[in-house]
């Protein structure tokens, strides 16, 4: 008895899809380029954890000073403010979000765009590690949860608004790309709504209850 062959579809190697415009060959380049990312990120936590805890006593002193005047203030003043001075934060934040992603999309028109993504990548894994060890030597197993209430919950969207940044420039994507764009600032900005009016009332709530 003859085996039956295999259906044509396993043996193509290059399959172009319609919908998104990704051949499964460059789906695969994606996915690695994308391992890559996620290693650099690793290594630059690690090198940052390493650098929190080996340069501990040149900074951890004036740092915990600066944190625990910074609980005072969300804790006793900010949930008080007013509407002006709420409005200049709010401001000042979208400002500073929208800047920093606009240059990743104008960087993705030069040569320049590979080296920004990965200098992004190594930034703000170091200062992800570096700033995590500060604050498990300063607050023990506390960290955790003040750690999860400091980017509650805006950096769900930031995450996400960069991870499909980078995915449409690393691949070079065509199709809608002004209506993702669009879209992309829209959930921005919601971040920095977020960051400015829902963040502050968690990291207040966390921050009384496990000062």
């Amino acid at each position: 008895m003859t085996e039956k062959p295999l259906p044509a579809f396993l043996h193509i190697t290059e399959f172009y899809n319609q919908d998104n415009g990704i051949s499964l060959k460059k789906g695969d380049e994606l996915s690695v380029l994308w391992k890559k990312y996620a290693t650099l990120t690793g290594i630059s936590i690690f090198l940052g954890i390493l650098a929190g805890g080996l340069f501990k006593g040149s900074y951890f002193d004036d740092l915990k000073t600066v944190m625990n005047s910074f609980i005072d203030y969300v804790i006793n003043r900010y949930l008080y403010i007013g509407s002006t001075e709420k409005t200049f934060l709010i401001i000042k934040i979208i400002i500073k979000r929208v800047g920093s992603y606009s240059l990743l999309w104008l960087l993705s028109l030069t040569v320049a765009k590979m080296p920004y993504i990965v200098w992004l990548c190594i930034k703000n894994g170091f200062i992800t590690g570096f700033f995590s060890c500060f604050m498990f030597m300063a607050y023990g197993l506390n960290a955790v949860i003040y750690l999860l209430a400091w980017g509650f919950p805006q950096l769900i969207l930031y995450i996400l608004v960069y991870a499909l940044g980078i995915m449409y420039i690393t691949e070079n994507l065509q199709k809608k790309k002004r209506t993702v764009i669009i879209i992309l600032f829209i959930l921005l900005i919601a971040g920095c709504i977020l960051e400015a009016y829902v963040n502050p009332v968690c990291m207040s709530t966390v921050f009384q209850r496990y000062s």
